[in-house]
């Protein structure tokens, strides 16, 4: 029986366990794979958020970054989504720390420890991005995100509590390692080469093991149709490392209201499938031959003000 969070992972992930196991790949489309459909086009490694965005419709963006070298400027969006990116990032290491420097013993109160590391470590988040913060965010933008992160960090840290309660009221004795593996069956910014797929050679993946592989995102703004394209990347960066099948994968979506203590959370389970595989590698292949040929792309038919570039391509 595996959990996540408190929950049976058939009940975190809904039916999707059982449809993965009938879900046919196309080999060549596998990570591992040596055919000329998964091999990078020229010497051109991306990172993945450049590869799966589809904010800009034309590419833009790319073209202005890899060939007229201009840096996007960051947005208030942005670094809101760093700061929670980052507040999730820290939670379940945190955890695992704990319970293999305290071991389980009587005193062992995960729930305290965790509660009380959670304000230091959001104003040590803050401090790492003051720039930004300061440069993007009024004093009531930084008292609201500082409240989001607690809220989302305190919400993450019951459930997390929850699971490890409910494994050790399951065994008599039980090794930290083994707690760790059934409770929080999840591994948080594993580093992965990508430079095989034609991504970049340091990515950051976050991983379920349930016991197959299910591949995580968390994702900040609104939801996006595209925002599977950057779990299909790294599905196919984590298969082209361990060489194992990667049929599933997870989009967290957490929202936040003044009038509720705890995030509201919405989970998009999903199947990794030919068609997800193909259109991530489509994208990867039209990025690089921009970047190859130097090609200007042009202005899509609609921009958003909050991308980075917007200033740039809207001058006149």
């Amino acid at each position: 029986m595996y959990y996540i969070f408190g929950e049976r992972a058939e009940d975190y992930l809904g039916n999707l366990l059982e449809r993965s196991k009938n879900i046919s790949i196309d080999p060549n489309l596998r990570g591992w794979s040596d055919s000329e459909e998964i091999k990078p086009i020229g010497n051109v490694f991306l990172p993945i958020y450049v590869v799966a965005g589809k904010y800009c419709k034309t590419a833009r963006d790319v073209y202005l970054q890899y060939v007229k070298g201009i840096k996007m400027e960051k947005t208030k969006p942005l670094i809101i989504g760093i700061l929670l990116h980052e507040t999730m990032s820290r939670i379940i290491p945190e955890a695992k720390k704990y319970i293999y420097q305290h071991g389980i013993k009587s005193d062992f109160d995960l729930l305290n420890h965790m509660v009380a590391t959670g304000k230091k470590t959001i104003e040590e988040i803050i401090e790492n991005n003051k720039r930004d913060v300061m440069n993007l965010l009024t004093i009531s933008d930084i008292n609201m995100i500082k409240e989001n992160m607690l809220k989302l960090w305190n919400y993450q840290a019951v459930q997390i509590v929850a699971s490890v309660d409910l494994v050790l009221s399951k065994f008599i004795k039980i090794e930290p390692d083994s707690l760790v593996s059934k409770a929080i069956p999840i591994s948080v910014e594993q580093k992965i080469d990508g430079s095989r797929i034609g991504l970049s050679k340091n990515l950051s993946v976050d991983a379920l093991n349930v016991p197959n592989t299910v591949v995580m995102d968390v994702k900040t703004g609104k939801p996006q149709e595209f925002h599977s394209l950057t779990v299909t990347g790294y599905a196919l960066a984590y298969e082209a490392e361990y060489k194992v099948p990667v049929n599933m994968g997870c989009i967290i979506y957490p929202q936040f209201f003044s009038d509720k203590s705890v995030p509201y959370i919405t989970k998009e389970p999903f199947l990794i499938t030919n068609k997800l595989r193909k259109e991530f590698i489509e994208e990867r292949n039209k990025k690089a031959k921009i970047i190859l040929e130097q090609i200007d792309p042009g202005l899509p038919d609609e921009c958003s003000k909050a991308c980075g570039y917007y200033a740039i391509c809207h001058l006149s």
